[in-house]
């Protein structure tokens, strides 16, 4: 599809993201996958690597997780199936976040958890005027590598005619949601906004057979134009300064379940692009050391899967960050050998480069297996101390040789967690042995 047929904005988007420069100034960019599924009530499927790209061996830092359309009961069952799949190329899940059928999933590399940190979610619930969660939007936040990055996951309202509704639960979502980080109070302060989600924009004064005949020839840029989303954006009415990549994929709804037909049923719906991915990041040059940039690698559908009305959607990007970013702010002694049967003190900083750092008396420090997949597997905790970057010779915390007597022997590492498990420290790996007799 060439630029040239798109409306105005969504070229914006494909120039900004194709033809961006090299990101300058930072240090080696961050990979970030996002995907998003309207799942239609189904359970996950046996296999998950072709929807997040696995099979082609190509991973990449963090990946961003949108569900929509959950039923109760296999909540569990979609965020272990996600769990399980990137565990194995040792990635963490950093955080969770439902709100009734939309599931909001973050997992970040083992080896930068030590660059992660201030995670918080929020969600906003549009159905029925804001009284119901069937519809709404439900966001992740961290700060990554030094820079401050959400990403967004919303089902907005249905129907071809319901445009005012979409633009209004948008607006809800961008009003409501507010955070604790002083430098980030709302979604639109981050450095990196990416928004992606069952949006429900159809395409206006289309035909169903005009629709199946575009597809037929591939000629997308012609269905784009009647594209609600793309026609709002154009006004200025939703996305302001937002872009999105070109899209060279068939429309990912509607779908009779179990194949690639699209609607037979009485209702014959027109094809739509429903399901979209785009971002906003600030112009911002911060010194010499990091200006804010997106390329976008992919946008694309997955059309091998086949159960629900929606097909899968996913996109790939590179952001720049900073060359040398701070680390956690809460730095733990090394820790050479823990033996069972005998307490151990642990030591710890807080290196508060910012001065915006404050630790509380529901701070804890967990002890996790070294290749722990979630926050929420500690194995046993201690409570920090109030305060404790106040203290310049670092702080002493004790576990009991009883709190972790029923720990076997293997290799273990301590985090250091806010009362919602937002990452303050991540410790070095270390082992926990037999005690030595004599």
């Amino acid at each position: 599809m060439a630029a040239a047929d798109l409306p105005s904005s969504q070229v914006d988007g494909v120039e900004r993201s194709v033809n961006s420069k090299k990101l300058t100034r930072s240090g080696k960019p961050v990979g970030v996958y996002l995907l998003t599924w309207n799942v239609g009530w189904s359970p996950p499927p046996p296999d998950l690597n072709d929807v997040l790209s696995l099979n082609k061996q190509q991973f990449f830092d963090v990946y961003g997780i949108g569900l929509q359309e959950v039923k109760e009961g296999d909540n569990t069952e979609w965020v272990e199936a996600f769990t399980s799949t990137l565990k194995k190329h040792d990635f963490v899940r950093i955080k969770l976040r439902r709100l009734q059928g939309l599931i909001t999933i973050m997992f970040v590399k083992r080896s930068h958890l030590s660059y992660c940190t201030s995670f918080e979610s929020e969600a906003t619930r549009t159905g029925l005027g804001g009284w119901w969660g069937n519809k709404g939007g439900v966001s992740i936040r961290m700060d990554l590598f030094g820079v401050n990055f959400i990403v967004v996951n919303s089902h907005l309202a249905a129907h071809l005619d319901n445009v005012r509704e979409r633009i209004e639960d948008y607006g809800s979502i961008i009003d409501n949601q507010k955070f604790k980080d002083p430098d980030v109070e709302t979604i639109l302060d981050h450095d990196y906004v990416f928004w992606m989600g069952d949006l429900n924009f159809r395409l206006d004064k289309t035909t169903r057979l005009d629709a199946e005949n575009a597809i037929e020839r591939n000629d997308y840029a012609k269905l784009l134009l009647s594209d609600q989303l793309n026609m709002c954006r154009e006004e200025e009415l939703i996305f302001v300064n937002f872009k999105e990549g070109c899209i060279t994929f068939p429309p990912t709804y509607k779908f009779d379940p179990g194949t690639n037909t699209y609607d037979t049923s009485s209702k014959q719906r027109v094809p739509a692009w429903c399901d979209r991915i785009l971002w906003y990041s600030d112009d911002a040059e911060y010194g010499r050391s990091c200006r804010l940039q997106v390329k976008q690698l992919v946008y694309t559908s997955h059309p091998t899967y086949l159960c629900s009305d929606h097909k899968p959607v996913s996109a790939t990007f590179e952001i720049s960050v900073y060359p040398k970013p701070p680390l956690n702010p809460v730095r733990f002694e090394q820790i050479k050998e823990w033996q069972l049967g005998q307490s151990q003190i642990v030591r710890y900083q807080v290196k508060d480069v910012l001065g915006q750092v404050k630790t509380s008396s529901s701070d804890w420090i967990g002890l996790y297996k070294a290749k722990f997949v979630n926050f929420e597997t500690y194995l046993t905790y201690v409570s920090a101390i109030e305060g404790a970057e106040k203290n310049a010779q670092g702080v002493e915390v004790t576990f009991s040789a009883k709190a972790f007597n029923d720990v076997p022997p293997g290799n273990y590492c301590l985090c250091y967690l806010t009362k919602k498990y937002s990452l303050m420290g991540i410790s070095q790996v270390f082992p926990i042995t037999p005690l030595k007799i004599g």
